[in-house]
């Protein structure tokens, strides 16, 4: 190999490693509040989303008995430049029941398989049934950052129990916080006007490197009723491919 060409080589990489020490790291979070406001208001930059949830546990319906929810599955996208969201359930221990629903072109389509169509607006047939998506009245915090970030702290404040930082932990190939929330029945009841919800405590992992949201865990305490925990896995600013169904798959 010429020698010019090994010193250009031996300086490139004498520049890249002075480049990567001297870039400046972000100071680590230490109070859990602030992760979870950053978290939530690092989100405004996203474009595309995905989220995957998975089940555990068992709750007790009356007169069906304990029902499975260990094979539920939820999958959801999103892409916001397009103003399009898809979300489908998998339920085959709830009647069997499917769910797709698909907000795009300014219309949602909703198909749902299995007995609780009829209780839910769906087609008979399985077919899509079609109706527009009115955007609705936006909130005064959502232009307004600043206001945001003030309710979203203030909703914190609020809450029975402060949240907790828990020790880093690794999602995938990513370092985050990981910060908890834990509420008993009383107090769930307090903040849900009096209904029985049984104790619950939700888990955070913000990425270190962005604060998006990694994963969230959930598990719920609801005695006699049952017990049920969730997982939902996030991934953003990929392809989404989402698009009304054919029209032969809509109800007229």
């Amino acid at each position: 190999m010429p020698r010019r060409l090994l010193i250009f080589l031996a300086l490139t990489a004498s520049l890249a490693v002075i480049a990567c020490s001297s870039t400046p790291q972000a100071p680590a979070l230490t109070d859990p509040k602030d992760i979870l406001v950053k978290s939530v208001t690092s989100l405004a930059t996203v474009k595309t989303a995905t989220v995957k949830g998975t089940f555990n546990g068992s709750v007790n319906a009356t007169g069906t008995g304990a029902i499975d929810l260990s094979s539920v599955k939820v999958d959801a996208a999103v892409d916001i430049p397009a103003k399009k969201t898809r979300v489908t359930v998998d339920a085959p221990t709830i009647m069997g029941t499917k769910v797709d629903l698909i907000v795009a072109d300014g219309n949602l389509y909703l198909q749902v398989v299995g007995p609780l169509a009829a209780f839910v607006g769906g087609d008979a047939t399985g077919k899509y049934t079609k109706t527009s998506a009115e955007t609705g009245t936006v909130p005064s915090e959502a232009s307004d950052p600043a206001k945001a970030i003030e309710e979203l702290g203030k909703a914190i404040d609020g809450l029975p129990n402060a949240p907790e930082k828990l020790a880093d932990e690794r999602c995938g190939d990513q370092d985050c916080y990981h910060v908890k929330l834990a509420m008993t029945a009383d107090q769930l009841g307090e903040l849900a006007e009096g209904a029985t919800m049984g104790s619950l405590s939700v888990d955070i992992f913000s990425r270190k490197n962005d604060l998006r949201p990694a994963k969230i865990t959930f598990a719920m305490d609801m005695g006699a009723q049952g017990n049920l925990a969730g997982t939902f896995e996030f991934t953003y600013d990929q392809g989404v491919n989402i698009s009304a169904p054919p029209a032969d798959q809509i109800a007229p």
